[in-house]
């Protein structure tokens, strides 16, 4: 079975904009756990910068991003098990995009240590 993880962007002004990705679960990850995961990986406030993840951005079109006015934070709703078919850009297993943000937790922990913050 198939995970998608929802999450949305929300401007300044409140406004919200959805997106659900659809990843494989070729290790049959249970949705809880993945879930678990991305909750710890996404902090308290459960933002990411969607790009960093190479996942959509899901800033309005009618009002183009202005980084002056708005910020660029998604935030992570949750993840399900799903019978819809992959349509991350990448095509990659749940798992992957679980390493892959694991590691650019762990490397900007790193960074913030050592510049002391």
């Amino acid at each position: 079975m198939n995970v998608a993880l929802d999450y949305r962007y929300r401007d300044l002004g409140n406004f919200k904009n959805y997106n659900s990705v659809v990843f494989a679960n070729k290790l049959g990850l249970p949705a809880e756990e993945i879930n678990n995961t991305l909750l710890e990986l996404t902090g308290a406030d459960h933002l990411f910068v969607a790009a960093d993840h190479g996942l959509p951005e899901m800033f309005f079109k009618d009002f183009p991003h202005d980084p002056e006015l708005d910020w660029e934070m998604h935030e992570y709703l949750s993840a399900s098990e799903t019978d819809l078919p992959i349509n991350d850009a990448s095509g990659r297993d749940i798992s992957d995009l679980l390493s892959d943000w694991s590691e650019a937790d762990r490397a900007s922990r790193e960074r913030r240590y050592l510049r002391g913050w």
